[in-house]
């Protein structure tokens, strides 16, 4: 059974997902997402674990913001394999289940970095919004992007030893202004979202067809 295009400016998935992170945002997992990216070397499948943080109009200003699509957006370290695989292969799928409300939104599309983007626009749009994540990361947070290459070897520390690796919270490399060339914000920019609730054991699956959504609701 079909049912029409969205006609509102928010598609139905968008709202039915910041339904789904409002009813689960007492819980600190309901940000973590799976991302599927595919190697740059073997072609195999690699899937990861991700920090989704919003939408990347929620990082504009007002006067872009509206034009910027459905992207969701998270960030990773410029040295990780993430970086490449992207590069070689951009498609993309994430897995994001909310436990409080047994939702699960597996959304389908391409992926591109604010180091990567092959349209000046979009590329201009990811540099900004990739500025003002990094304002609103803790600064704690900051610092594991001055560490060393990810995935390399890590002195061991015994207990009470201070980790050599570790940055202090003053440190100024973690200020505002100061954005670390390794932080790098990635944007996934959705085709299809197959939208599961066990709870009401219905299932949606909503689809880009030439620049306008359609839902259709199929069996779970």
């Amino acid at each position: 059974m079909s049912a029409g295009a969205a006609a509102s400016t928010v598609p139905a998935w968008r709202a039915a997902l910041k339904h789904a992170l409002k009813r689960n945002g007492r819980n600190p997992t309901s940000k973590y997402a799976q991302i599927a990216t595919i190697d740059a070397e073997t072609g195999a499948p690699r899937v990861r674990t991700v920090v989704i943080r919003g939408f990347l109009g929620e990082y504009l200003s007002a006067a872009t913001k509206d034009t910027a699509g459905d992207a969701l957006v998270f960030c990773t370290d410029a040295r990780s394999g993430k970086i490449p695989d992207i590069a070689k292969d951009s498609r993309s799928e994430i897995a994001w289940y909310f436990p409080e409300t047994r939702e699960q939104f597996r959304v389908t599309g391409t992926l591109t970095t604010s180091r990567s983007s092959a349209d000046a626009d979009a590329e201009e749009d990811e540099d900004e919004a990739r500025k003002n994540l990094w304002k609103k990361m803790r600064r704690g947070a900051r610092g594991q992007f001055l560490w060393p290459t990810p995935g390399g070897a890590r002195a061991v520390v015994e207990d009470g030893e201070r980790d050599p690796h570790d940055v202090a919270e003053d440190d100024p490399a973690l200020d505002d202004e100061t954005v670390s060339a390794n932080f790098t914000l990635v944007a996934l920019r959705p085709t299809r979202i197959d939208h599961l609730h066990l709870k009401k054991n219905e299932r949606h699956v909503h689809e880009d067809v030439h620049g306008e959504w359609v839902t259709t609701r199929v069996n779970p």
